[in-house]
């Protein structure tokens, strides 16, 4: 993790903890499930040990996956089962209701009080370079988040 106190930004590393999905990969919804799970329950274990601030008010995201090989790949395609759950750890815990009862916690830093676009300016997705697969078995997400709330745009 890097701290730039001028702009207040933060940049965090998150591993994968399974190969990285695209959208084009079709699945059973419990299993796609269970992996979005995945991958919110990381990202929210990297914030916490990264000490990510809590309570902003407006923040920007820049996403950046990093894969283990050099083949051409197109990152908006990695939103719904690597992008979405990253950028909704960063919203506060919730309890949500099962429908059979019970109750399912989905983890939350708690950055910012949502992470609709009021809240969260989130950038168009990019690939980065290539990261060692001995190191990075399933590649590795580099997530910046840039304070936006004392108004500026920059």
């Amino acid at each position: 993790m890097s701290i730039d106190t001028a702009t207040r930004t933060w940049t965090v590393e998150i591993p994968a903890p399974a190969a990285m999905k695209s959208v084009n990969k079709q699945e059973h919804w419990q299993a796609a499930a269970r992996y979005r799970r995945a991958w919110r329950e990381t990202a929210w274990a990297r914030y916490a040990a990264a000490k990510l601030p809590q309570g902003l008010s407006r923040i920007r995201v820049e996403v950046e996956l990093r894969f283990t090989d050099g083949r051409k790949r197109d990152a908006p395609n990695y939103h719904y089962h690597v992008i979405k759950p990253i950028v909704d750890a960063l919203q506060p815990e919730r309890r949500v209701k099962k429908p059979k009862g019970g109750i399912r916690v989905e983890r939350g830093w708690g950055v910012v009080p949502d992470d609709c676009a009021e809240f969260v300016e989130l950038r168009e997705p990019r690939i980065g370079p290539v990261v060692p697969k001995g190191r990075y078995p399933f590649g590795l997400v580099v997530l910046t988040v840039t304070d936006l709330s004392g108004g500026s745009d920059v």
